[in-house]
């Protein structure tokens, strides 16, 4: 008897594990509506619901199931069919592969159907509208990886950004997507600026940001950066992939280099003036560096409420604004240059100056500078201004005619 009992359960306990094992490696996968003429693709599978049927007074699904061929074609699988209670039931099994196809509700448009697989790890499903000729096939993914950095001349212990993008331009979703940034020695790792990247890139993909971080230069050389690497999976194949960024080129100084430095300073004769009167500003430029500076230019601002009037001889008009240009300044060289200015309406103003020149390694655009505010008052006369023309115009009038009158009378007792 004792026998007998660890037999059953023994039985009993294999019988448990063969059908835990058999409800765990079936996946259901859709439980829609599809309407006739459409179908739902799994990995390069596809389920299409070909026809809905009226036979003997009862409407009958069709189900065909393909597979996905990577020139675009597609070939028919063979399936069974089975009818349980009127419902249908299409299935699919090659190997190990299963796929069932289980009627549940039938209308005249569409059914609903439960998938269900087995032996497949389901990277890719979708639904697709107008059937197997509208499906695409997953194949294999390719990225392209670049590397940018913001700056390729600096010195040493200058911070440099280095940024990764990829973009996938194969047939296939790039899944499980890792990167290896890739630092190069004579640079020191600084910090992670943007480090939550996809995982995942799919087909057609633009270029994607996925890591920023920064670098700071320890020795002086020309270096090629070392490339980025991605290492990433197929959604639909066992095969991993890699692949490999560009080598931007960074040139470290291997001493500080010196440059040029303007100072600019911008003053005015007055603070306070009467509309219709004159200010004149004075710009003060000096090379604080002894590294001389080249292409300077100096633009100054003209308020929309006045008027240039002149300027010293080294101010030239161009597109009917006043600019200082001077090709060098020698080192601690400075000069004074000066523009006038007529006030047109009342009110506080500022005069602002712009400078650009090369400090000896680029252009440097300086922040624009300002005279201070001066303000604009009334003129001497322009109380007069407040009153109508008339006012003016009637008594000159008025005196003229008296004029002319006894100029008259003055005639007739001649005569």
């Amino acid at each position: 008897m004792k026998n007998n009992r660890i037999i059953i359960h023994t039985l009993l306990f294999i019988f448990i594990m063969n059908s835990s094992i058999g409800v765990t490696s079936a996946d259901n996968i859709y439980d829609e509506k599809i309407y006739e003429g459409d179908g739902y693709q799994i990995n390069n599978y596809f389920i299409e619901v070909s026809d809905i049927m009226l036979f003997s007074g009862d409407l009958a699904l069709e189900v065909t199931i393909y597979q996905l061929k990577p020139d675009g074609s597609y070939e028919e699988l063979t399936t069974s069919t089975t009818v349980s209670e009127n419902k249908r039931r299409f299935k699919y099994q090659s190997g190990s592969v299963e796929i069932t196809v289980n009627e549940k509700n039938l209308t005249s448009q569409y059914t609903i159907v439960d998938i269900t697989t087995a032996g497949i790890v389901i990277e890719y499903e979708t639904a697709v509208d107008g059937g197997v000729s509208n499906a695409k096939y997953i194949g294999e993914p390719s990225l392209i990886l670049t590397k940018e950095v913001d700056k390729t001349n600096v010195e040493i212990g200058d911070i440099i950004r280095v940024t990764i993008k990829a973009k996938n331009t194969g047939n296939g979703i790039a899944k499980r997507i890792s990167i290896d940034s890739g630092i190069t020695p004579g640079f020191t790792f600084k910090s992670n600026i943007y480090t939550t990247y996809p995982t995942e890139l799919g087909i057609g993909s633009s270029f994607t940001q996925m890591f920023i971080y920064e670098i700071q230069a320890a020795d002086g050389g020309t270096f090629s950066l070392n490339p980025a690497t991605a290492t990433y999976s197929s959604s639909v194949f066992d095969d991993e992939y890699s692949s490999t960024s560009n080598r931007p080129s960074v040139t470290v100084a291997a001493e500080a280099v010196e440059t040029s430095v303007l100072d600019l300073k911008v003053t005015a004769d007055e603070t306070k003036i009467k509309r219709g009167d004159t200010i004149t500003f004075t710009i003060h430029v000096q090379n604080l560096k002894d590294v001389p500076a080249s292409t300077i230019r100096i633009d100054p601002i003209i308020p929309g409420n006045m008027t240039y009037i002149s300027g010293s001889e080294d101010v030239n008009i161009i597109s009917e604004k006043p600019v200082i240009q001077e090709s060098v300044y020698g080192a601690r060289y400075e000069k004074d240059y000066t523009i006038t200015l007529k006030a047109d309406e009342i009110g506080s103003n500022e005069l602002i100056v712009k400078l650009t020149y090369d400090n000896g390694t680029g252009i440097v655009s300086k922040k624009e500078i300002s005279s201070g505010t001066f303000i604009i008052e009334e003129g001497e006369f322009d109380y007069l201004a407040e009153y109508p023309l008339y006012i003016y115009v009637t008594p000159i009038l008025i005196v003229v005619a008296i004029a002319g009158w006894l100029y008259w009378r003055r005639n007739q007792f001649r005569m």
